[in-house]
């Protein structure tokens, strides 16, 4: 059975996707310092100097392969760091904040862990975006909210923002179901890899 409307085949996609995750979590307990790791050159020559520069992490809800090791590393070179809220469910929308690893956390307008409404809202010069699936040309599934693609598009409409996905390799898959206004990566860090988009 073949479903060509693309909603429809990513919910589809979906289910699928998120046992693929947990076994590829199961297989690879290593793999947040993994992608620490391989991130460093590519970062650093992409931003030699990022004082003053805001990067956008997300903290890793069950199998999704956790940015927070990568971020100590961007605080120790000078980045500062941000989480996401959400901030009106109904619209999708939602901020970045600034945050410092070891602050208290609270939940935001559907559940998730974030910083509360004290911390001031960041405009990112990278985001780090979770994934379901990505293609090496930039196409990312994500959980189907909405939320990362209504947010990115806002922001790149006022400023340059690098958005990397992150992911296990074992996401990578093909001929992923996209829309016009699903936004695209930049770049992907997987355990084994840091994949360049090309334009």
């Amino acid at each position: 059975m073949t479903i060509v409307d693309p909603v429809a085949a990513k919910t589809a996609l979906r289910v699928f996707l998120r046992n693929q995750r947990k076994q590829l979590a199961r297989e690879h307990p290593q793999a947040d310092w993994m992608i620490a790791e391989v991130a460093r050159e590519p970062l650093t020559a992409l931003f030699p100097d990022p004082a003053g520069k805001v990067a956008a992490l997300y903290h890793g809800l069950g199998s999704e392969l956790s940015p927070l090791l990568l971020g100590d590393w961007l605080r120790e070179t000078g980045w500062t760091l941000a989480l996401p809220a959400v901030v009106d469910a109904d619209a999708h929308r939602m901020v970045f904040r600034a945050w410092t690893p070891g602050e208290l956390l609270v939940h935001d307008k559907i559940g998730l862990r974030a910083p509360s409404a004290r911390h001031r809202v960041l405009e990112p010069d990278l985001v780090i975006a979770p994934l379901l699936a990505f293609q090496r040309d930039g196409v990312r599934l994500g959980q189907g909210g909405g939320y990362y693609d209504r947010t990115l598009e806002a922001l790149r409409a006022r400023k340059p923002v690098f958005v990397l996905g992150v992911a296990y390799s074992g996401q990578q898959t093909e001929n992923l179901p996209h829309e016009p206004h699903d936004q695209r990566l930049d770049a992907i860090l997987t355990e084994k890899e840091y994949i360049a988009v090309k334009p």
